[in-house]
C-alpha cells in the first residue's frame, strides 16, 4: 500500500513538470525557428573575430557576440554593396552575428549603443571593440578602403 501511495504521488508531483515539457503543441516551423536561432548563437560564437573580443576585452562570448553583431549589422546597413561583400567574404558566420531580431534593425550608432547596453556592456566599449575587428579584418586581407569606412562608420 505504500509503494502505491508513493507512486501515485510521485505520479501528481511530477505531472505538471512533465506537461511543461510537452512539445506538441509547438508548430513545426516555430521549433525550426527556435532551432534556428540556437545553432545561429553557437556558430556566431565559435566565430575568431568574437573569440579575439572575448579574451581580449574579459567579457563573456554572448556579450561579444552581441556587440560585434551590432557593430557588422551597422556596417551591413551602411555600406554600399561592393563593400558589404567583401566584409561578408572576410567574417566566418556573418549572418549568424547580425540576424537576431535586435541586430537587424541596427541603422545607427545610437542602435549599437542600444544593444550594447541591452548586455551590460557600457556603450563606451565600442571604441574598444573596433580596433579589435579592424585588425582581425586587417589580418584577413580586407581592403584599405573597407578598413577605412568601417573606421569612419563605428566612430
Amino acid at each position: 500500500m505504500r509503494t502505491l501511495l508513493a507512486l501515485s504521488t510521485a505520479l501528481l508531483i511530477s505531472a505538471p513538470a512533465h506537461a511543461a515539457l510537452d512539445l506538441s503543441s509547438v508548430s513545426t516551423d516555430d521549433a525550426s525557428g527556435l532551432l534556428s536561432s540556437a545553432n545561429s548563437m553557437m556558430n556566431a560564437k565559435d566565430s575568431p573575430v568574437v573569440n579575439d573580443l572575448a579574451s581580449n576585452l574579459s567579457i563573456s562570448p554572448e556579450q561579444a557576440t552581441t556587440g560585434v553583431g551590432a557593430l557588422l549589422s551597422l556596417a551591413q546597413s551602411s555600406l554600399g554593396s561592393d563593400q558589404q561583400s567583401e566584409l561578408n567574404s572576410l567574417i566566418p558566420g556573418m549572418d549568424s552575428l547580425t540576424s537576431s531580431g535586435l541586430l537587424s534593425s541596427i541603422q545607427d550608432m545610437d542602435s549599437v549603443k542600444s544593444a550594447f547596453s541591452s548586455v551590460g556592456l557600457d556603450p563606451s566599449m565600442i571604441s574598444q571593440f573596433a580596433p579589435v575587428v579592424l585588425d582581425y579584418l586587417g589580418s584577413q586581407g580586407a581592403s584599405s578602403g573597407l578598413l577605412e569606412s568601417l573606421t569612419s562608420l563605428w566612430q
